[in-house]
């Protein structure tokens, strides 16, 4: 069963007024454990109440790897094969209220089986945080309708402190989308054993005329043998001639960086 991993219920895409009666803060939004077998290490998360109402709060617990277009795929937990979600507890209870403004702290405390196998390298998990009482709020029609608000934190295990990734450029290309948006694509692999972060910059340079343009850079993450696709659209006012794309990946703690480069013409 797929899930959003945030979700607010805002049916449909309607707009709603701003209301003090619905939302969760929760930091941070991502927890790393590295622990070997039959050990275990704790996390502090802070769930607070921005609101004017007291909340009742609800946790429970996925199982979530990426897709290729770097979105999240939620399962119900236990289900993918990288799951961690039944070596995790949120400390010390799942249910709970905040006050209006009050911050809490939870411990989420993870136990590595002994027997926990280490031919996958990364295991993860999502925690989700939920508003049990629906707070209230308007449609752009001023009708009222309830708003339930969950926030998600990744859960994130690896066996080992090694911090250093690899990232391999495996494809690089140019197409038109079914809208006809000219695009450029550029597909990434973490070829290690840990989860990598990188964004990827964009510089296109006409040959013809020795101008150059920056596109907006994009962020993605991955975990071990994840394929990951990148995609950008290219300025719809490029002027006809012969141009160089340059792809610039940037990643890890040390700030590696791969390039690759594309000739096309218009």
């Amino acid at each position: 069963m797929k899930n959003i991993l945030f979700l607010a219920l805002l049916l449909l895409g309607i707009s709603l007024e701003a209301t003090a009666q619905a939302g969760i803060a929760v930091t941070p939004g991502r927890v790393y454990y590295n622990l070997a077998e039959g050990t275990d290490g704790t996390q502090t998360i802070k769930v607070t109440n921005p609101t004017d109402v007291e909340l009742e709060i609800g946790v429970s617990f996925s199982d979530w790897n990426y897709l290729e277009n770097g979105n999240n795929n939620i399962q119900d937990p236990g289900t993918l094969p990288n799951s961690c979600a039944d070596w995790i507890q949120v400390l010390p209870d799942t249910y709970f209220v905040l006050d209006p403004g009050e911050t809490k702290e939870v411990e989420v405390l993870m136990e590595v089986p002994q027997n926990a196998k280490k031919e996958t390298p990364v295991r993860t998990s999502m925690i989700f945080f939920t508003q049990l009482n629906p707070g209230n709020a308007r449609d752009q029609k001023g009708a009222s309708i309830q708003v339930t608000v969950r926030m998600g934190v990744k859960v994130y295990h690896s066996f080992t402190k090694q911090n250093a990734g690899e990232l391999e450029i495996v494809d690089f290309k140019n197409y038109k989308d079914e809208e006809d948006h000219k695009m450029i694509e550029i597909n990434v692999k973490n070829t290690s054993d840990i989860w990598v972060n990188g964004n990827v910059s964009w510089e296109v340079f006409n040959k013809n005329t020795g101008k150059t343009k920056t596109l907006d850079q994009q962020e993605f993450y991955t975990l071990p043998d994840d394929l990951r696709i990148v995609k950008q659209q290219l300025p719809d006012d490029l002027e006809k001639g012969d141009y160089t794309v340059s792809a610039i990946l940037t990643y890890g703690d040390s700030d590696t960086i791969n390039i690759a480069e594309l000739d096309f013409s218009l």
